[in-house]
């Protein structure tokens, strides 16, 4: 079975109809602007979980827009050596920072049974200067996925491994309330291997961590469901040494 699935059309929802056209496009877009940003998708996929969504090692020639599921990105530097170096949920967009493909190897893999919409470059650049805000509203999502991949050195600086902890799941539980989900309760899609890749940690030091945190009751944790029990406490521990 292809673990990469074209979707047909009929069987999705417009980007004009979408839940997610204000995370992905500008806002305030007239009817016809509305009719032209269908015209963006060259086509929409499903990616099993474990199958990359894609690899690239001179840049990305497209802008991928999460409809579903969860991603991580992952390099691979001249040594052999992987490193996680972000996490991606529904609404997120993919692909604009190809720079880092000029030193590094990268690939974007599923976490989970995920849906996703192409948008070619080439097509943004037909339209842009017919959409209201287009090119600006791409250079704000550029900034966005910089400054996402750029927030892993936060974690490989002079934190100890609790404060790395505490900052991921603070982080984590800020990003699901942006997106509309509870900042309480986290569904922890990721294994505890690619959470201490990305915090630059040992996975037994991430797991020997998270069951100090619930001692303390900071925490419950059930499997992959994580409850945010203390997070006065939690974000005390996060921030205390660095302001």
């Amino acid at each position: 079975m292809d673990m990469k699935l074209k979707l047909p059309y009929e069987t999705e929802v417009s980007c004009s109809k979408c839940n997610l056209l204000k995370k992905c496009m500008p806002t305030g877009l007239n009817h016809n602007e509305l009719t032209r940003i269908d015209s963006l998708v060259s086509q929409r996929i499903r990616v099993k979980r474990g199958n990359d969504l894609f690899r690239f090692n001179n840049g990305s020639q497209a802008l991928y827009i999460i409809r579903t599921g969860y991603f991580k990105t992952v390099i691979s530097t001249n040594d052999g050596r992987d490193q996680v170096l972000g996490f991606h949920m529904s609404g997120d967009s993919i692909g604009l920072a190809g720079e880092l493909s000029d030193l590094y190897s990268c690939r974007v893999t599923a976490l989970e049974d995920s849906t996703v919409c192409i948008v070619p470059f080439s097509n943004v650049e037909q339209i842009a200067n017919s959409i209201n805000g287009l090119h600006s509203h791409i250079r704000h999502l550029y900034s966005i996925e910089i400054n996402r991949e750029n927030s892993v050195m936060l974690f490989l600086g002079s934190m100890n491994s609790e404060e790395r902890v505490a900052t991921f799941l603070l982080k984590l539980s800020s990003t699901q309330e942006e997106h509309g989900f509870s900042p309480h309760n986290l569904n922890l899609k990721m294994s505890r291997y690619d959470i201490a890749s990305y915090l630059g940690l040992k996975h037994e030091t991430v797991s020997r961590t998270l069951a100090k945190f619930i001692k303390s009751k900071l925490i419950n944790l059930n499997l992959r469901e994580l409850k945010i029990i203390n997070r006065v406490a939690l974000t005390s521990l996060s921030i205390d040494k660095h302001h």
